[in-house]
């Protein structure tokens, strides 16, 4: 993983499934929408920012999801 400070919504698919393709991008706006990583957030600290229409997630938190997914 880069030491990105945020990532993209893409990004983010990206690095905690691999690929970033049609059902990637229904979970990770799905996710986002039903603040499915609020447990992680609280936990880790960092926060999901959005700004309009456009989402920002910590690399902080992409970290943090991907060594709770084991």
């Amino acid at each position: 993983m880069s030491d990105q400070i945020f990532y993209t919504p893409p990004q983010a698919a990206k690095e905690i499934w691999g690929k970033y393709g049609h059902s990637e991008r229904h979970k990770i706006n799905r996710y986002l929408r039903h603040e499915v990583f609020k447990p992680i957030e609280e936990k880790s600290g960092y926060k999901i920012l959005k700004d309009g229409n456009r989402w920002l997630i910590p690399g902080g938190l992409i970290k943090a999801i991907k060594e709770q997914a084991g």
